[in-house]
C-alpha cells in the first residue's frame, strides 16, 4: 500500500517526515498515538530537525533509506529522561543536502 502521503523519506534518504500525523495514528500496524511514537523515536536516539527544508523530519545516523541492515545497531536507551528537556542548537543540525543521496531515491521505501 502506498503510504508516501502519510510518511516518506526526504529526497536525500537521510531523514523522514510524517506528513499526516492523524492518518499515521490510524494505521493498524502502529497501534499508538503519534506523541507515543515520537517518544519512542527519542528513546532510540532519533533527532528532530528544526530548520531548513527538513524541518520536522526525524533522523538517526543508522536509519538510512535502503540500508535496513544498519537498523540492528540502533539501541533503545535504558534510562528514561531526567525530566529536563535539552534545548538543541539548530546551528549544529546536519545539512543533508550537502551529502550524497542514500538509497534508491524512491520516496516510500
Amino acid at each position: 500500500e502506498e503510504l508516501g502521503h502519510i510518511i516518506s523519506w526526504q529526497q536525500h534518504g537521510r531523514c523522514f517526515l510524517v506528513r499526516e500525523p492523524k492518518l499515521f495514528e490510524k494505521r493498524k500496524c502502529l497501534n499508538m498515538k503519534f506523541t507515543s511514537f515520537q517518544r519512542q523515536l527519542n528513546l532510540y536516539g532519533f533527532r528532530r530537525l528544526t530548520k531548513g527544508d527538513d524541518r520536522g523530519c526525524y533522523y538517526h545516523e543508522l536509519f538510512l533509506r535502503g540500508k535496513a541492515f544498519l537498523c540492528q545497531y540502533i539501541k533503545r536507551t535504558r534510562i528514561k529522561g531526567t525530566g529536563v528537556k535539552v534545548k538543541l542548537d539548530p546551528n549544529t543540525e546536519p545539512d543533508f543536502y550537502s551529502l550524497p543521496p542514500v538509497g534508491s531515491g524512491k520516496n516510500t521505501e
